[in-house]
């Protein structure tokens, strides 16, 4: 899917809205690939974990993301994708999380030392996510 360039200056604030930080007892927390889009979906994101990606780092978990489920898409329709980047601390995150923002093509969001970067999202998908990373931030 090619985004049009009337759309990309909206992309471009959803996924700086998604540097948020999630705060956690003791410091910040640290998610695997399981439990950061567990806590996504709790929150409403609708996302469903695929298979392992190869990473080029050792120690990096690079899983498929899918929306699962969306409002008004008949089942088998294909849905945005993405993937989930699980790094070994918050610092490389934040790293990672940059390097997906100076991307053309990639929405980027960061929750802890979790990265997600999708390449095709609806404004439906984009809203979740965004609602759903917020809302962590908030319970954090």
């Amino acid at each position: 899917m090619v985004r049009s360039l009337r759309f990309r200056p909206f992309a471009a604030l959803i996924a700086a809205s998604g540097a948020l930080l999630i705060a956690g007892c003791g410091g910040e927390q640290e998610f695997d690939a399981e439990s950061v889009v567990a806590e996504l979906n709790t929150a409403g994101a609708g996302l469903t974990l695929g298979e392992t990606l190869p990473a080029t780092d050792e120690g990096v978990d690079v899983r498929v993301v899918t929306f699962g489920s969306a409002p008004g898409v008949a089942a088998g329709e294909e849905l945005g994708a993405g993937a989930v980047v699980i790094l070994g601390d918050v610092t490389a995150a934040q790293d990672e999380f940059e390097r997906c923002q100076a991307a053309v093509d990639f929405t980027c969001y960061r929750a802890a030392n979790a990265v997600l970067r999708f390449t095709a999202m609806t404004q439906d998908e984009q809203a979740r996510v965004t609602a759903a990373v917020q809302a962590l931030e908030n319970d954090g």
